[in-house]
Parts: structure tokens; sequence; C-alpha cells
């Protein structure tokens, strides 16, 4: 019976040597980033309302939360090769958890935050998976690097635009925000 770092090894293009936690890390991180890719892609085309949309959402959000888990271990094993995904690992379950406490709290504005935070962290996290497997996948291995890094905005920042602009009043609830900060949480419990 095949060991895991064999197993893995056979998955992982270029790295044939793989130690035994970077093997295992990658056997929880792999599916959990197919769950985050697919469930976040089912929320953003559901209709947003009870049901289908956050309960997909919330489970993106903690596949995510175990793909950043993940990713640091990665990064910490190998960081001189992965500390950049450890950069986009941050970047995205940070906007991610804005986004997803924005829709549990329903702070004033918490609609253009939400969008905002989990649509760009999905747009971040596309980025990290192409920056990392680009390079080794058909049709992508012809790109220049910059394409990684590039195209999952080029794509996915124009649908955010129209998601904000049909779901949201952005500057309204960015002027909101920051009026309900200033006043702090004295002056909100007392009106």
């Amino acid at each position: 019976m095949p060991d895991v770092t064999s197993v893995v090894s056979g998955l992982v293009p270029g790295a044939p040597h793989l130690s035994l936690p970077f093997a295992t890390l990658l056997l929880i991180h792999i599916p959990a980033g197919l769950t985050s890719v697919v469930t976040g892609a089912v929320a953003a085309v559901s209709k947003k309302r009870r049901g289908r949309h956050p309960r997909f959402g919330t489970i993106y959000y903690w596949a995510l939360a175990v793909v950043f888990v993940s990713a640091t271990g990665l990064a910490v094993l190998r960081w001189t090769e992965d500390r950049h995904l450890f950069v986009l690992g941050t970047i995205s379950f940070g906007v991610a958890t804005l986004g997803y406490l924005a829709r549990k709290v329903r702070w004033t504005g918490w609609t253009s935050f939400h969008i905002l935070g989990m649509s760009l962290s999905y747009i971040v996290l596309l980025t990290a998976f192409y920056v990392d497997n680009g390079p080794h996948l058909p049709v992508w291995d012809r790109l220049p690097a910059i394409a990684y890094w590039t195209l999952p905005s080029l794509v996915g920042l124009p649908l955010v635009i129209r998601a904000v602009r049909r779901h949201t009043h952005l500057a309204d609830d960015l002027a909101a925000a920051l009026k309900q900060a200033r006043e702090g949480p004295a002056r909100r419990a007392v009106g």
C-alpha cells in the first residue's frame, strides 16, 4: 500500500519529494480548496435570499477557513517558496471574514461589505490557486506569469462591480458605516 507522501506527490506536479507533514496538509488543503471554489460559485450565482445563497456562502466561508489554516501550515514548511501564498490566503480569509461578519451582525451598510468581502475573497482565492498551479495546468502553462496574478481580477472585478451596483447603495452604505464608527458604541446605545 502506498504511503501518504507517494499518493500526494502523484497529485502535485513538480513536487516528487514531499515531507509527511507537507503531504498531510495538502490532503486537507486540496479538498477544502475545491469545496471553497464550488460553494463560492454556487453562492455567487444563487438568488440572494434565504436558502441556497446563505447555506453555500457559509460552507464557502468555513472551507476557506480550512484553506487558510492549511495554507499557513504549508507556507511555514516551505516559507521561501510559499510566503506569497500565505499573504494571499491572509487577504482572502480577512476580507471573507469582513463579509461574513457583515451578514451575521448586519451593521449599517452591511450588504455592501458582505458583497465586497465575499466576492473579493473569492477572486484572491482563485488568484492564489492560479499563481501556484497555473504553470502546471494544460493551456494555462503557456501563459506568462503575470496572467496568473491578473486574470482572476480581470474576470471577477467587473462581476463584483455589477453585483454592487445591482444589490447595494455603496456610497450611502460607506457613509453610514463611517458615521456609525465615528459615533462609537456609547452613542449608538443611547439612540
